[in-house]
């Protein structure tokens, strides 16, 4: 879809979502989870699942937990009406084209992600599921989602199910952790990051020699995890 840069609305414009910012000490409880995920399902029936589809890895799962594995297809249907305001722009052969994104702050809010203010003055994320930043690079991103992501995925889903403390002055662990707790908990097998950069290697050589004018739709299958739902079938 091609359309004039004048009609994107200004940055003044774009929506943000956040659970709350605290002060320490915090202490989320799983009725705070509870909340979270209802938030989370219910704004996932608006027009951000397709871009969230996008970002594949936890994200990907994230949406497909909201909404389920028949949301998929709708990847390849086309983008939303948020694509113009909200989205990228893409130059592609001397036309404009937009595509979904999310803002930080969609990112933050699909992971579970809270604010809190240090002494320091500086301010915290802890998130119930690890953000991009602490997936990318894991030992969980491969580049598809495995039957070890499921099974990681369904593991720490009941952790916080079963784990998290209904008190606020309990002294259990399960609750939302920083980017290096997630980056910590998040290693399994060392030889997965050399796997992932060859395979991302390929994938981006392949792209820039074989695929040519079908580049852009093999991105968006690449990138959505389309084939992983069936692979681990």
């Amino acid at each position: 879809m091609a359309v004039p840069p004048s009609t994107r609305c200004p940055l003044s414009e774009l929506r943000t979502y956040l659970l709350r910012y605290f002060w320490p000490p915090f202490k989320a409880v799983y009725a705070d989870y509870i909340t979270y995920e209802q938030y989370r399902h219910k704004f996932m029936k608006e027009d951000c699942a397709r871009a969230a589809l996008l970002h594949s890895g936890i994200l990907w799962r994230l949406v497909l937990h909201s909404l389920g594995f028949d949301i998929l297809p709708s990847v390849l249907i086309g983008i939303s009406q948020d694509a113009v305001p909200f989205g990228q722009m893409l130059s592609l052969n001397g036309k404009t084209h937009f595509d979904d994104d999310l803002s930080e702050e969609e990112v933050d809010f699909i992971c579970g992600t809270y604010y809190v203010y240090m002494n320091n003055g500086c301010i915290e994320k802890l998130s119930w599921w690890p953000r991009p930043q602490a997936w990318a690079g894991s030992e969980l991103d491969v580049g598809f989602w495995s039957s070890q992501c499921e099974d990681w995925f369904q593991k720490h889903l009941e952790n916080i199910r079963q784990g998290v403390s209904r008190r606020c002055d309990s002294s259990d662990n399960n609750g939302p952790v920083n980017n290096t707790h997630w980056k910590q908990g998040l290693k399994f097998n060392a030889a997965t990051k050399k796997f992932k950069k060859n395979l991302d290697t390929t994938c981006s050589n392949f792209l820039a020699t074989k695929a040519s004018g079908k580049s852009l739709f093999c991105r968006l299958l690449y990138t959505s995890d389309i084939f992983s739902a069936f692979m681990d079938d």
